[in-house]
């Protein structure tokens, strides 16, 4: 190993993927990134392929395959100081690109068609990291929302967070204003507590 290799060997993940997109050393930083991040490629895989529908005949191959071309574009697409590592990037953008093809491959709608109603307003015009970084915490949400609400709670906040009036929410759901008052504050120290 040459003393180029080794200084490159010592550099960090966001310095190799400076070295790749200004093409200097580009070749052997990539190959170097892309070792390095192959575990996190790997699980990701492996999680889609924990998820995929039993009846799915999508092969291991086909989502490496669409994995490294998502770790293709986070190499290209990261900026350093966004508040999120290089690896967590590539990790969120592997997630996601095999996340569309396990529904592509289902017959469920593209991610453009199911992500459009959740982006931020103004999203077009967002850094693609900055996307990611809110795509997440949406996803976090989700997730603290269905493990740790009743469905009352969440209902009666999904409804408020589109505007709903509380009279409206409660002749819907059933109950009186109060209850959906109390679920809604309910949902709102769960919420606090877990994010």
């Amino acid at each position: 190993m040459d003393s180029g290799d080794v200084q490159l060997e010592q550099r960090s993940d966001e310095a190799l993927a400076a070295l790749f997109l200004r093409g200097s050393q580009g070749a052997q930083a990539f190959a170097l990134l892309l070792q390095r991040l192959q575990p996190v490629i790997h699980a990701r895989v492996d999680s889609a392929l924990r998820r995929a529908r039993a009846d799915s005949r999508i092969a291991r191959d086909d989502l490496l395959q669409e994995a490294t071309l998502a770790f293709l574009s986070a190499v290209t697409a990261y900026r350093a100081g966004r508040g999120a590592s290089l690896r967590t990037f590539v990790s969120v953008c592997v997630s996601n690109r095999l996340n569309a093809a396990l529904r592509k491959q289902a017959g469920a709608p593209n991610e453009e068609e199911l992500l459009e109603a959740t982006l931020p307003p103004g999203y077009e015009s967002m850094d693609p990291q900055d996307l990611y970084a809110a795509m997440e915490d949406a996803r976090r949400l989700q997730d603290v929302m269905q493990r740790q609400l009743t469905q009352l709670e969440r209902g009666v906040l999904e409804s408020h967070m589109d505007g709903e009036r509380y009279e409206v929410i409660a002749r819907r759901l059933g109950v009186t204003p109060k209850a959906v008052d109390n679920a809604l504050q309910r949902a709102k120290k769960k919420l606090q507590r877990y994010l």
